[in-house]
């Protein structure tokens, strides 16, 4: 069973950030499912590390996306980001100590930050983002386009 499971709720609108959130989600099901099932000693760096990676790209295209588009929060959306990527990176190095008491808080938090960020930080741009020419001109270049889920990222 997933830690997170995707809802329709979830979407900002954008089609380009909705795809990456979807990854986002399988991502942390994923660290999930290797620490549930796998030994007690399974420290799932490289799943982490892509978690990590991915987060950072997909706030780099937020970030373009709300400057393009005039977002008037976009400062304050970057310094969130930013502190949340200094949390990810925190739970990272706790991870090589490797307790029960880590993994829960990890898992709550991985849980709890994708879903409060979208649900209360992405959903304030969803208005802008979604009345902007660039976001527009974004999606058409998506549309039908498929995006990669995590089972065909080249994970161990």
């Amino acid at each position: 069973m997933p830690l997170i499971k995707w809802r329709d709720s979830y979407s900002v609108g954008v089609a380009k950030f909705d795809l990456e959130h979807k990854v986002l989600v399988e991502l942390i099901n994923n660290i999930y499912s290797i620490i549930r099932n796998g030994d007690d000693q399974v420290i799932p760096e490289y799943e982490v590390a892509e978690l990590i990676s991915y987060t950072q790209a997909h706030f780099k295209g937020e970030e373009e996306a709300m400057e393009a588009c005039g977002y008037e929060f976009s400062e304050e959306h970057k310094k969130i980001h930013a502190e949340l990527e200094v949390e990810v990176l925190k739970f990272k190095e706790q991870l090589e100590n490797f307790s029960d008491r880590v993994v829960s808080d990890l898992y709550l938090f991985l849980r709890n930050w994708l879903l409060n960020h979208i649900l209360e930080e992405d959903m304030k741009y969803r208005e802008c983002l979604n009345t902007c020419e660039d976001t527009r001109k974004r999606n058409k270049k998506i549309s039908g386009y498929r995006h990669k889920t995590i089972h065909q990222y080249p994970f161990s």
